[in-house]
């Protein structure tokens, strides 16, 4: 049998193998250009408005097709400068601006700290123990002291509180007016909910001032008074995500029972005074937008995010996880401010043999907090690396962004001769058989 198996001869490839291997190779020709997919329609408008120099000045005359133009520019190729601040529509809500009556009327805005659903008070009276207790303002507003009806509190200053509770007493008539003291100090700020809109990354109704069980069970030492650190504005746009780049911090607002307050937070960039004001349950806070984007506004502070996270991939093959590349948890997530080179080295596209590594391709996927659309950004490393001082070429990163690796050339060509392999020589060993 062993002698039977020496005398087998392979037959020569067929002609059909053969144009088929060449076919495969001059197709693989073709391939191997391409990097990164292909550029889509508003590319083409994107270029032709680039190529003849038109500006948006240029068209006014023609608005319509301005905005059907811009809107389109959502991709920039490898020699096409990415610039947030000039974006394709404004649709962001900005509040008015206020006029001289009403900042004149600022000057009687109410910053007293007022009591809230939560907060918890130790009311004490001289000469009348029985009156006294710890109370807890319930979701109706209402505290209850012995032998008194229910007493209103939410709303009220602490001032307004001890008045008022001065007042049921002599309506009682349990004790003389002249012979009453009140005394109310607050033990526990109760978390409570404010209003975010504008220029930050997440609108809406946040609650602030929130403490995990470990921090109320350290606090719990039967200290007088307490200290609300997180019932503040900075406190507020942190639980808001932080604010964008385009926000305008020299003018944010702050609107309480109708009334509107422009404050200056400029000092938390610069390290000048900024304005101490504690937050009331109903808040609402307004930041505009300066409509431009400001790369300086994009590091970690009191009023930004410390950290974001981004989306990676980098694989050469298609896989079930990123594992191979060494993305993981931790590769994902960046210091708020890095910029795209930082991120093409943490998702492992910088590096490595440089006849295979050096051409590839990077995919940036971001959203535009200017105009609200996604963009994507191709940049080849090589360019990258030689224009990391541009912010234009070197965007920084942004919370949700998606990177993207592409292989090189090389790379491409080895992928595409391992091909060859699987479908060529399977289908010599059909005709051997």
């Amino acid at each position: 049998m062993n002698q039977q198996l020496t005398n087998i001869t392979l037959p020569p490839l067929t002609l059909r193998s053969t144009l088929m291997a060449l076919a495969l190779v001059a197709f693989s020709g073709v391939l191997s250009g391409c990097v990164t997919p292909q550029q889509y329609e508003p590319q083409a408008v994107c270029n032709s408005q680039k190529r003849f120099g038109m500006t948006n000045e240029d068209t006014l005359d023609n608005k319509a097709l301005t905005q059907k133009t811009l809107s389109k520019c959502h991709y920039f190729d490898n020699q096409t400068p990415y610039d947030r601040s000039k974006p394709r529509y404004k649709y962001q809500f900005d509040l008015q601006p206020l006029n001289s009556s009403q900042t004149n009327a600022m000057a009687s805005f109410d910053s007293t700290t007022t009591l809230s659903v939560g907060d918890r008070l130790a009311i004490s009276i001289l000469h009348g123990d029985d009156f006294a207790a710890e109370v807890e303002i319930d979701a109706s507003g209402n505290i209850y002291l012995p032998y008194l009806p229910a007493i209103y509190a939410k709303g009220l200053s602490v001032q307004q509180l001890k008045s008022k509770v001065k007042q049921t007493l002599i309506d009682e008539e349990l004790m003389y007016a002249t012979a009453i003291r009140v005394s109310v100090t607050p033990l526990k700020w109760a978390p409570i909910e404010v209003t975010v809109t504008g220029a930050v990354f997440e609108t809406g109704q946040h609650l602030i001032n929130h403490k995990s069980v470990t921090e109320i069970q350290d606090d719990d030492r039967g200290q007088a008074g307490d200290q609300a650190i997180d019932r503040t504005i900075g406190a507020a746009l942190r639980a808001s995500g932080g604010i964008r780049p385009d926000a305008d911090i020299t003018k944010i607002v702050l609107i309480r029972n109708h009334q509107r307050m422009s404050v200056d937070f400029g000092g938390i960039m610069n390290g000048k005074p900024v304005p101490q004001i504690t937050l009331v349950a109903g808040d609402s806070i307004h930041v505009p937008s300066s409509m431009k984007f400001d790369d300086a506004l994009v590091r970690p502070s009191q009023i930004t995010a410390p950290g974001i996270r981004v989306f990676i991939s980098n694989l050469t093959q298609p896989a079930s996880s990123n594992s191979q590349s060494a993305v993981d948890t931790e590769a994902t997530r960046f210091p708020y401010g890095t910029r795209l080179l930082s991120g093409a080295i943490a998702a492992n596209c910088v590096g490595g043999a440089q006849t295979t590594n050096a051409s590839r391709h990077l995919l940036l996927v971001t959203k535009n907090p200017l105009s609200g659309q996604m963009d994507v950004v191709e940049r080849a490393m090589d360019a990258l690396i030689g224009k990391a001082w541009d912010p234009h070429f070197n965007p920084v990163l942004l919370p949700g962004d998606g990177l993207a690796c592409y292989d090189s050339r090389v790379t491409n060509l080895r992928e595409i001769a391992r091909s060859l392999t699987e479908v060529v020589i399977p289908s010599n060993l059909l005709g051997w058989l």
